[in-house]
């Protein structure tokens, strides 16, 4: 079995599709004592995706109930939905939307909480849940079991649980009426411009471009303003040029074209491509997503506070410029503290092996009510995405990048990577990142004393 990006592969010994959660228990009692593990839509490139004992899809258990208290509207959803059906759904069930959106709409609700999805302005997915419905073993009896978590520091772990506490079947989620979002481009010299400009635009995401080190922002925000007369050319514009021909171009950069021509695109094509002033207003779902499933490519994403996020993007920079072969694009000061981390052998390794061929998204996260995911505090955290499209079998020099972004990022500003993106931290890294991770643990154990949810991955992060 092959995930989305095609850097995990593994062979299961029992593939399992259940459409009731009647079916569920019939599984856990036939394969009790064995390791069971769910995939969504394996659009997961971290190991939390790996099962390859028992693996459970929960693809057919994807009801979508909504459900009106008051003036508050909630909506049940079946784990296995995805998230193009739930808001499709949504939109028929009463005009209704989620209350966060990802950039993707093909993985599965459970799945996207569960390592801590996010779009940008607003809280992750995790942070919504007001319950969860779990299916595992009883602690005490061994049975299959169903409980619902709907408080405290369980619901918190719930929410974002790496698939440790059980299997997830159902989350309750507040929904909300469907909006409009009033965006345009525009560039910026500088991240203090962009910065300034989000009182104004709270949901937008901003680029920073390699081999030009400017930045464009998608500035968002909602409006009580009707659709656009151009919305309908706005989103054919977007699909060919964005989703398709800007890919298309960037694949090949990556994987046939001379390594100058990926400089001369970002240098003197790329601002050409994007539509800057033209201001559209659509619907939330229509802005707020993009096609990006449509190539395979492989991603990291390193999450920093907003005080260390100008020191990250600099050191970004520097360290693409490093990878490329630029000698001294990392200050001996940073050399040297990156030593003293034992991240700088990482570092070294990545040197003259590999060239950034796509713009690094930053989107801003704010805290979430979780114990684990990457924007768990009280802090607002933002989000910068390193995309390759090389060739699943010329990855390296992304892996050596990867490795050293990883290391380097966490030492120095205690980032913390996406759980459902490239995550070469070592288990000791990773929990270090994370304060609340023994209060995690300890809820994890309890609910699932013998690992039989858990892979060995998750194994090793959970001793």
């Amino acid at each position: 079995m092959l995930n989305f990006g095609g850097n995990q592969n593994w062979s299961p010994q029992v593939v399992a599709t259940p459409a009731t959660v009647g079916e569920l228990l019939a599984i856990l009692r036939e394969y009790r004592g064995r390791r069971i593990r769910v995939v969504g839509r394996l659009h997961c490139w971290s190991k939390a995706v790996v099962a390859d004992d028992v693996l459970v899809d929960l693809r057919r258990i994807n009801q979508v109930t909504v459900h009106l208290e008051g003036n508050q509207a909630w909506a049940e959803v079946g784990a296995g939905c995805q998230i193009k059906h739930l808001l499709a759904e949504l939109l028929r069930k009463g005009n209704y939307t989620t209350p966060t959106l990802g950039l993707i709409t093909a993985q599965s609700i459970a799945g996207a909480a569960a390592t801590g999805t996010h779009g940008s302005g607003r809280h992750s997915l995790a942070h919504y849940p007001a319950a969860v419905t779990i299916v595992g073993y009883d602690p005490i009896s061994g049975a299959p079991a169903v409980r619902v978590v709907d408080g405290g520091d369980e619901l918190r772990a719930a929410r974002c649980s790496l698939g440790a506490l059980g299997i997830v079947t159902s989350v309750r989620i507040p929904i909300r009426p469907q909006y409009n979002i009033e965006e345009h481009f525009q560039r910026y010299e500088r991240l203090d411009e962009v910065l300034a400009a989000e009182a104004a635009y709270p949901l937008g995401q901003f680029y920073f471009v390699p081999w030009r080190w400017d930045y464009f922002a998608q500035h968002r925000r909602e409006t009580d303003a009707p659709r656009s007369r151009s919305a309908p050319l706005y989103r054919l514009y977007w699909s060919l040029s964005m989703d398709l021909l800007l890919h298309l171009i960037v694949r090949l950069l990556a994987r046939r074209l001379p390594r100058g021509c990926t400089r001369f695109f970002y240098r003197r094509v790329m601002e050409w491509v994007l539509p800057q002033g033209w201001k559209v207003v659509d619907r939330s779902d229509r802005q707020l997503t993009m096609r990006h499933e449509l190539f395979r490519h492989i991603e990291i994403e390193m999450f920093v506070r907003r005080p260390q996020l100008q020191a990250a993007v600099d050191f970004a920079a520097a360290l693409i410029e490093y990878a490329d072969g630029r000698a001294d694009a990392i200050t001996p000061e940073t050399q040297a503290k990156l030593a003293a981390a034992g991240a700088w052998e990482t570092v070294a390794a990545c040197f003259g092996r590999y060239q950034h061929h796509y713009p690094i998204c930053v989107r801003k996260v704010l805290p979430d009510d979780t114990l684990i995911s990457p924007a768990a505090g009280d802090e607002t955290w933002y989000a910068l995405s390193f995309i390759s499209y090389a060739h699943p079998s010329e990855r390296d020099g992304f892996d050596r990048f990867a490795a050293a972004l990883a290391r380097a990022m966490a030492a120095l500003f205690e980032a913390r990577p996406h759980w459902g993106k490239v995550c070469p931290l070592s288990p000791d890294e990773l929990r270090r990142l994370y304060p609340r991770w023994a209060d995690f643990r300890g809820i994890a154990q309890a609910a699932d004393p013998q690992g039989r949810f858990r892979n060995d991955w998750l194994d090793q992060l959970l001793q």
